[in-house]
């Protein structure tokens, strides 16, 4: 009887412990201590609340987390499979949560529409388009297409994976249809460069958004008809990042640098992406002075370094043959953008100048 006590003395202790933890930190150290005080049955009991509450922390740690979801044995609570999920595509871990749908599947968990649109929306973003279509045949097998959340989800997966004309039926199927799913199908269609469609779309829109202008900018530009990219951007409400990127990356494309640097004058609030933008326009053109003027403006002017700013940058050198200039930004390539250099092609430029690689 006594023995008895002490285990439930041992619980109590426990579970007030978890009620307090209010970091990972805490419930680490706490994990730590029942794994001392408790018996292995009292341990399959706490660990759950132990995960449950660990994934309502803003700070939690997802390595962590997947680590209970392993210690619990024969874990069949959807609950805590949906909020482990949830939380990998909430902070880009877009291949783990697809992972962690798998293993759902493997132990025999039934997936809710919540399960569903998570990794729906996981797909769509590394993207994971086979992984995708065998959600779908899920989909069909478990009811959950009816479901609209699910549904555009599914929309946005095709979209995004550049899958159009898979999107185009979904999008076909769908008895209401609303902003988010006539901006997933529009930017389906610019992706891949149907702008015919995309614009039918576009025009039969009731209300156009931000995103659905910008879609529309960015794939006249893209596709080089900068004549219809800038006809929408002169009438758009509401500029962002992605419309004067697309428009300064467009005139690059072109050629016309004078109306890049039009754009790049007018943006009352410059974000770095944006210099970086202009930057490649001028080094791609033959502006190497004016590009490394540029990239020396950043600098001065304290804002932040990307990738494209720095591969314009080295190439504005290799125009130039300023070894010296080039080695200093190979410098801080080493130090800023540690390991990026053979995906972006700094290589390259360092070769051009006769740098080390």
């Amino acid at each position: 009887m006594q023995f008895l006590n002490k285990k439930g003395q041992a619980l109590a202790r426990i579970t007030q412990y978890l009620k307090v933890s209010k970091t990972t930190d805490q419930l680490k150290q706490t994990h730590n201590l029942l794994l001392k005080i408790l018996t292995r049955t009292q341990q399959r009991y706490i660990l759950p609340f132990l995960l449950a509450h660990l994934l309502q922390l803003s700070d939690d740690d997802l390595l962590y987390a997947r680590h209970l979801l392993d210690k619990i044995p024969n874990c069949r609570t959807q609950f805590l499979w949906n909020c482990t999920i949830r939380n990998h595509v909430n902070r880009a871990q877009f291949s783990q949560s697809i992972v962690l749908y798998a293993k759902m599947h493997r132990r025999g968990v039934l997936p809710s529409g919540f399960t569903f649109s998570s990794v729906l929306n996981a797909c769509a973003r590394v993207p994971a388009v086979v992984e995708g279509k065998q959600t779908h045949t899920r989909l069909l097998q478990s009811g959950f297409l009816d479901n609209k959340i699910v549904k555009t989800a599914l929309l946005d997966m095709y979209a995004k994976c550049g899958f159009v004309l898979d999107a185009c039926r979904v999008f076909e199927t769908m008895d209401e249809r609303d902003a988010v799913a006539w901006t997933a199908m529009i930017c389906g269609y610019t992706k891949v460069g149907m702008m015919d469609e995309a614009r039918r779309l576009f025009d039969g829109m009731e209300e156009q958004n931000v995103v659905s202008w910008s879609a529309m900018v960015a794939g006249y530009a893209n596709c080089g008809d900068m004549r219809a990219a800038r006809e929408l951007y002169d009438v758009m409400v509401e500029r962002n990042s992605v419309t004067w990127i697309a428009m300064i990356a467009g005139y690059g494309k072109c050629g016309d640098v004078r109306e890049a640097r039009r754009v790049f004058d007018g943006i009352a609030e410059r974000d770095e992406s944006c210099w970086a933008a202009m930057v490649a326009c001028y080094a791609q053109n033959g502006y190497a002075k004016e590009a490394i003027e540029m990239y020396e403006a950043m600098r001065e002017g304290n804002v932040g370094l990307t990738e494209v700013a720095m591969v314009g940058a080295i190439s504005a050198c290799a125009q130039l043959g300023d070894v010296d200039l080039g080695n200093k930004l190979a410098n801080i390539v080493e130090e800023m953008f540690c390991g990026i250099k053979s995906s972006t092609g700094l290589d390259n430029c360092s070769s051009m100048l006769g740098m080390p690689q």
